[in-house]
């Protein structure tokens, strides 16, 4: 086992002018189970390869254990890989595939049986062992390809979008699956998605990357409740987040924003959470909402009511345990793309701005209706309307 640690690791390639890696740093500790998270062409698998030895680095350095690697060779780095593509021999059984490894080492047929048997049993693989992967479901066959990896006894796991291929309720059970046998294992692990749920629900740290540049690592909870930029905060969440474009004004009974003309009180938790919001009063700002922190005020009678906006309900949709209500504001909101631009736009536009709300299954409210909406006020999220980054210091 060994920690990895990345120092300005750079990728570029030739005829570009953006680097597809841009000076990523970042240190995982022994046992670790690190999410590399982001959208597609973010520079999450060029990351992956770079540390596993299949692609050569442009600059920064890779440390595992306390070797700096970057002219190791793949097979001298002490690692194993799992891709979303499970690379099985059709020919062989579920035993030789697991054994491959280190029948390829030669190793002892003793000691290779010993370790099957063991491996086999950790992955639930034990009456599968005579069959061939073609007799398999999915599941069992990424299954296979981890015992092949772990049969291994590597330092560091490195894994691909290993449940890509997979429908998605055997990933919800593989998920958890593969999170469980690497807190047996406790092996420092990578793992690399493009699904923010897999990466919440997986990851001891998340790693949030765009455009080949590291926008937050924290715990799955921090990068949740307190996001870098708004790009981490409508990309982390399901809904995501709202974000719109506001104006930030003071008054005799304390801080509001205008959003869309409405007006909503700014709770002191939020001034004490965001530093630098004092030193942006008659600015426009981006205010950040959770679906989760928009309620259906007849639910909440003494909400005050400097804490709530009125806007119609477009479209319901019932979950069950509760609704789904987007609702159509009178306000800018903020597209947040590859190419976004967060310079502020006009206030005072006339367009409507969906807005997801999560109404308790309680609420009567169905689409046509204009409802009132209790905020949550004391969970609003505050970012810069120029650089999009969060207004604290």
């Amino acid at each position: 086992m060994a920690k990895v640690v990345l120092e300005k690791l750079c990728k570029s390639y030739d005829g570009t002018d953006k680097p597809a890696l841009d000076e990523l740093s970042l240190d995982i500790a022994d046992g670790e189970f690190l999410v590399l998270v982001g959208p597609s062409g973010c520079g999450k698998s060029t990351a992956l390869k770079m540390i596993g030895g299949l692609e050569d680095i442009s600059g920064g350095s890779v440390w595992i254990g306390d070797q700096m690697v970057n002219d190791f060779a793949s097979r001298d780095r002490d690692i194993a890989m799992v891709f979303q593509s499970y690379a099985l021999y059709p020919h062989m059984t579920v035993f030789d595939n697991i054994a491959f490894p280190l029948q390829i080492a030669k190793v002892p047929k003793e000691e290779i049986a010993q370790r099957v048997s063991e491996v086999a049993k950790t992955l639930q693989l034990e009456t599968y062992l005579t069959r061939k992967p073609g007799l398999l479901s999915g599941g069992q066959r990424q299954r296979v390809a981890m015992g092949r990896a772990i049969i291994r006894r590597p330092s560091v796991f490195l894994m691909d979008e290993p449940l890509s291929n997979l429908d998605a309720k055997l990933r919800v059970k593989m998920r958890a699956e593969v999170a469980q046998i690497q807190r047996e294992l406790k092996v420092t692990t990578i793992y690399v998605t493009h699904d923010q749920v897999e990466a919440m629900t997986m990851g001891d740290r998340v790693a949030l990357m765009r455009g080949g540049v590291l926008q937050q690592v924290a715990t799955p909870d921090v990068m949740y409740h307190d996001p870098a930029n708004t790009f981490v905060a409508s990309f982390i969440g399901s809904p995501a987040m709202n974000l719109f474009h506001a104006k930030l004004v003071g008054s005799d009974t304390g801080l509001m924003v205008h959003i869309g003309g409405q007006a909503l009180a700014i709770a002191q938790e939020v001034q004490d959470k965001y530093d630098l919001i004092k030193d942006n009063i008659g600015q426009d700002i981006i205010i950040g909402m959770r679906p989760e922190d928009l309620e259906d005020a007849s639910l909440k009678p003494d909400h005050p009511t400097n804490q709530c906006l009125t806007a119609p309900v477009a479209l319901l949709e019932s979950l069950g345990s509760d609704h789904m209500a987007h609702v159509s504001l009178l306000a800018a909101a903020v597209t947040v793309g590859e190419d976004d631009d967060l310079e502020t736009i006009a206030l005072d536009a006339t367009e409507k701005s969906s807005c997801i709300c999560r109404f308790s299954s309680q609420s009567t409210a169905k689409a046509g209706d204009t409802v009132t909406i209790a905020v949550d006020c004391a969970r609003l999220h505050v970012f810069d309307a120029k650089t999009g980054q969060a207004m604290r210091s």
